[in-house]
């Protein structure tokens, strides 16, 4: 199947799973307002946080090793079940430190034990040439997500919803299914020709970068609910979700296009893609700001009142984060993993000086910020890569 075949591909199905999540967060504040959307979201943040933690960066770092022959898909999954038997700590310990009781630690962890077993199979379903499967088990997680916010919808309203049980259900039914997927699919077993420290290396350098984006939105997301209260992190909460809809091709194409940069390091079409969609990014926030003058709330009621300027301002950073994401994937592809973390760190950096210096009150100030610190780790990444040539065969 040619590379054109399997990205619509992966935008039709896929795009059901994130039009579910944007269904989901959208629905649940318009009918439970945004304090629940916020519990919601925060739920999610934390849970991503912690499995990035222990994630420990191997769904890359195994992808890339198996995918080029240097790893057994046998020993990739032991060393798979390892970091879910310590996502299934850590979640415990995250929930624990949070003061929750003994049921809600026991659910948060197996939420996060499920979200990692999830990351690490759903990788190695793309090793080969065929991704629908891959795609499948994507979406899946999404739309048992969007069922879990029905179920809620329809009963009283409760800020103590079981939010880490829908979690465990979704991501543990879509990891089942990877699993028996790769079981039918199992490969003989080969000798593995990479060592532990070139496996750790790749593998550090993804975990740091997946622990500094996701503990960047979750920073972020305290931030704004210390800073200006539970509804306006509902507000935030959703327009970074209406925010990441245009980002999502470029999630949707990631794993695709790495595998294919492997192969053909040369990245063709790279700079013109992400100049392109930085402007029509950059031109869609300018329209969404001129909008708010009509259409302050998106249409959601006055608890949103002032949203779409905060959309507007969120916006203009995704200019620079659809760049940022696309050079990650060709970093990695070419086994430079550490360029990206550079480029996150300063996005952490940005985010901290804001922390410190007296802002205005209100939300706006604090999306603005998180723009600045989007667009930071843009030009650190994309600034040094102009100079790089790719290596074919670069070893990481």
């Amino acid at each position: 199947m040619s590379l054109r075949k399997q990205l619509l591909l992966a935008f039709g199905v896929q795009g059901a799973g994130a039009a579910s999540v944007l269904l989901a967060t959208v629905w649940l504040g318009a009918v439970q307002g945004p304090e629940q959307q916020g519990v919601f979201n925060r739920t999610k943040a934390e849970i991503e946080f912690v499995a990035a933690l222990t994630l420990l960066g191997l769904p890359q770092a195994l992808f890339f090793f198996v995918q080029a022959g240097g790893i057994s898909m046998q020993r990739a999954l032991r060393w798979a079940a390892g970091s879910v038997v310590l996502a299934l700590l850590a979640g415990a310990g995250y929930a624990v430190s949070r003061q929750s009781g003994a049921v809600a630690a026991v659910a948060m962890g197996l939420a996060v034990a499920a979200c990692v077993c999830h990351g690490q199979l759903r990788a190695l379903l793309l090793v080969g040439k065929r991704s629908a499967w891959f795609n499948a088990v994507t979406a899946l997680p999404q739309v048992l997500l969007l069922l879990a916010v029905a179920w809620v919808i329809s009963g009283p309203v409760d800020d103590h919803a079981p939010w880490p049980l829908a979690f465990l259900l979704a991501f543990g039914v879509a990891a089942v299914l990877a699993a028996w997927r790769l079981h039918v699919t199992r490969q003989p077993p080969r000798p593995s020709t990479v060592a532990w420290h070139q496996l750790a290396h790749y593998g550090l350098a993804a975990w740091l970068l997946a622990v500094l984006s996701t503990g960047a939105m979750l920073l972020m997301q305290r931030w704004v609910e210390l800073h200006a209260g539970a509804a306006a992190l509902g507000q935030f909460t959703l327009a970074m979700t209406l925010v990441l809809v245009p980002l999502v091709p470029i999630a949707y194409a990631a794993p695709l296009l790495f595998r294919r940069w492997m192969a053909q390091p040369a990245a063709t079409g790279l700079w013109r893609w992400s100049a392109g969609l930085c402007g029509a990014l950059l031109a869609c926030a300018g329209a969404v700001w001129l909008g708010a003058a009509v259409w302050p709330d998106l249409g959601l009621g006055p608890a949103y009142d002032g949203t779409t300027r905060v959309l507007a301002v969120l916006l203009a950073g995704a200019a620079a984060e659809a760049a940022l994401r696309l050079m990650t994937v060709q970093a990695g592809a070419q086994g430079r993993p550490w360029m990206p973390v550079r480029a996150e760190a300063f996005r952490g950096v940005v985010l901290l000086l804001g922390w410190l210096l007296p802002l205005p009150p209100g939300l706006l100030p604090l999306c603005a910020v998180w723009s600045l610190g989007c667009w930071a780790a843009a030009v650190a990444l994309v600034w040094p890569a102009r100079a790089q040539r790719p290596v074919p065969g670069a070893a990481p």
